[in-house]
């Protein structure tokens, strides 16, 4: 809660509070949609990652899967309150997206079926971004070098069907969505790319090699690979929305200003 209050009141000028209507995806909002993915996926790794920790701390599943959602979704409120006093406004999407990701974290840990879906975020190397950035007048941080994924896991797939697949468990399959160009780079070369792709499964990996949340090391090794889409982890095409055409094979980061 500090952290988030912190993150959104010190984040430039203030102004009275007020509401802001930024869209969700579409081709004209401000990201192009990639700021409504990182809220999701973010709260969901902090819903996700909190439960966790209450489970460590002795609460049983119930009660720490509720407490997750609970922090996590007043933490995506506070951040919503202190953006309503800067430049940015309160977004009721953005707050929807975050209450979406706290609960979706909540559904699969209730369904314990982390094993088979989860979603991720993570940077895009080598940086391409820059090309676009500062070309016109934007609010907003530029999200061409970051990806988001929705998974579907192999291993957890075919461990419920009974299915041996062998190495092919340690892989997933992955919807992913970034934005280039947004929001300061020319409108004519701004891309919305949905993609899909196939990568390594590292939750996969750390529990075969033994590796589990037990000790602080294997902890700290699954908060990492669980929830970060490490670069050059996976490969898989990308459709651009915005000008109707496919990209890749590549990582995510190949667009039109390159």
């Amino acid at each position: 809660m500090l952290g988030s209050a912190l993150n959104s009141f010190t984040d430039g000028s203030h102004r009275s509070f007020h509401f802001t209507q930024e869209g969700f995806f579409g081709e004209h909002t401000y990201a192009g949609g990639a700021d409504k993915a990182s809220h999701f996926v973010s709260y969901y790794v902090i819903s996700k990652e909190l439960a966790n920790l209450y489970g460590r701390l002795g609460y049983s599943d119930r009660e720490a899967i509720w407490l997750g959602l609970g922090v996590a979704t007043a933490a995506g409120l506070m951040t919503e309150i202190g953006d309503g006093t800067t430049k940015f406004g309160f977004s009721y999407e953005d707050f929807m997206m975050d209450v979406a990701g706290a609960g979706s974290a909540a559904l699969v840990a209730h369904f314990r079926a982390d094993d088979l879906v989860g979603f991720r975020g993570g940077p895009l190397l080598p940086v391409s971004g820059s090309a676009t950035c500062c070309q016109v007048k934007g609010v907003g941080r530029d999200y061409s070098n970051e990806i988001y994924t929705a998974d579907l896991k192999l291993g957890g797939l075919a461990r419920r069907l009974g299915v041996p697949i062998g190495p092919l468990k340690y892989l997933m399959l992955s919807v992913t969505y970034g934005s280039k160009g947004y929001p300061t780079g020319l409108p004519e070369l701004r891309e919305r790319q949905i993609g899909i792709e196939i990568g390594l499964n590292v939750q996969e990996i750390l529990n075969d090699l033994g590796v589990s949340r037990g000790p602080w090391w294997g902890y700290a090794l699954h908060l990492v690979f669980d929830n970060v889409r490490i670069p050059f982890t996976a490969v898989g095409m990308r459709y651009d929305l915005n000008h109707g055409r496919w990209r890749g094979p590549d990582n995510g980061n190949g667009f039109s200003s390159r």
